[in-house]
């Protein structure tokens, strides 16, 4: 596939190459449920660029028709209290600094639907979900509260809402300034609410030479300056914008704005200093490898996290790979992790205490993941990335 020459966020043709990654599995959260399907995903290459108009660092080669929405994919983190605890603090903030209470609440985007229940119960309010991954739990839904497995446009609203919600979305659409337009258009239909984007925050990857953040799925990598930048663009002006979650996600409160920005060159980072991180991501990585190697002779290793953290690092870590990859969520657990033949199993399988080696991906759970591996009576070494 040949690699995109333009800017998806403003159109400006000047693009610095950041680094590639080969072959990469093209999605991180679908469930497979034997090996001989999970190796036949498609591969693609991922080759980051950051646009010197607006500062938007983006996948040139991503293939959107390698990615289905659809019922098999399975993202959710609310099997853990470190995310359940996030999502709390920021279903109050916005209620509280919104003055959601008793208002209508309308997410573009809602996965499953955990995170509209959540604002809903915390602000007494009505909401209306819209995903084409949504699946539904068997359970009457509280009262004014709708899901819809389609995609949402201006058009779909018969009413107006009080805050328009788009959570890990922007980081998986291809066209992502007409996506902002667009969202746009829902704002004004919706009668002018609080727009809130969360994402995730290329400083943090940056910062921690995480390569395993890097992955096919996510199409888009912000800065904080670069997604308000693309955000004024669209038409909105940014009301609050902060890192959460340990500073590996943004949220943004947005309003629209009479006046759309144009591009402009202050808001990005130099070249210079992502091409310093594909370097020394690589060399985290090799480093990484070798520890893996040295603590788990003899026993094995296993990834607890089977998010797209993890499987990210499985897929590159091709001659060490784990015996298992642990994770919460019972939805994942009995399938296979994409690309690979590396099973997913609950924090109970009876394999774990024998091994000699846990990776934690992502470090914001180590604390509950130490809490289950003491429970269970494990005595190796454990690793927090």
């Amino acid at each position: 596939m040949k690699a995109r020459s333009d800017c998806p966020g403003c159109g400006g043709s000047l693009l610095s190459p950041i680094l590639k990654l080969p072959r990469q599995p093209a999605v991180m959260n679908y469930r497979f449920p034997d090996a001989a399907s999970a190796r036949r995903v498609p591969r693609r290459d991922v080759t980051l660029v950051q646009c010197q108009e607006c500062g938007l660092v983006f996948n040139a080669s991503f293939d959107g028709s390698a990615v289905p929405y659809d019922g098999a994919y399975e993202n959710r983190q609310c099997f853990s209290p470190a995310f359940n605890s996030h999502l709390e603090a920021l279903a109050g903030g916005i209620t509280r600094r919104n003055r959601l209470e008793g208002g209508r609440i309308l997410e573009v985007g809602c996965g499953k639907g955990d995170f509209l229940r959540l604002l809903c119960r915390a602000a007494g309010a009505t909401g209306d979900g819209y995903d084409t991954t949504f699946e539904s739990t068997g359970r009457p839904e509280a009262v004014g509260l709708r899901f819809f497995r389609h995609y949402v446009g201006p058009s779909d609203l018969t009413h107006p809402y009080d805050a328009v919600i788009c959570r890990h979305v922007v980081e998986h659409v291809p066209e992502i300034g007409a996506f902002l337009k667009a969202l746009h258009a829902i704002a004004t239909a919706a009668g002018d609410p609080v727009v809130v984007l969360e994402t995730p925050r290329f400083e943090w990857i940056v910062e921690h030479s995480c390569l395993w953040d890097v992955f096919h799925e996510h199409c888009n990598y912000f800065t904080e300056a670069a997604l308000a930048q693309l955000c004024r663009m669209a038409g909105f002006r940014v009301v609050r914008q902060r890192p959460v979650f340990g500073g590996q996600y943004q949220v943004l409160e947005l309003k629209r704005s009479k006046v759309a920005a144009k591009a402009r060159v202050e808001h990005r980072l130099s070249p210079p200093k992502f091409g310093a991180f594909g370097r020394r991501a690589q060399q985290t990585l090799d480093r990484l490898a070798a520890r893996i190697s040295k603590a788990a002779a003899g026993r094995g290793w296993a990834v607890w996290g089977a998010g797209a953290k993890g499987v990210a690092l499985v897929n590159q870590l091709p001659r060490c790979r784990p015996r298992r990859v642990i994770d919460s969520n019972p939805a994942k657990q009995g399938g296979v992790i994409p690309a690979t033949s590396v099973r997913i199993v609950g924090p109970d399988d009876p394999m774990i205490p024998r091994l000699g080696l846990i990776v934690i991906a992502n470090p914001n759970y180590a604390a509950e993941i130490r809490s289950d591996l003491s429970r269970l009576g494990f005595t190796g070494r454990i690793l927090t990335l």
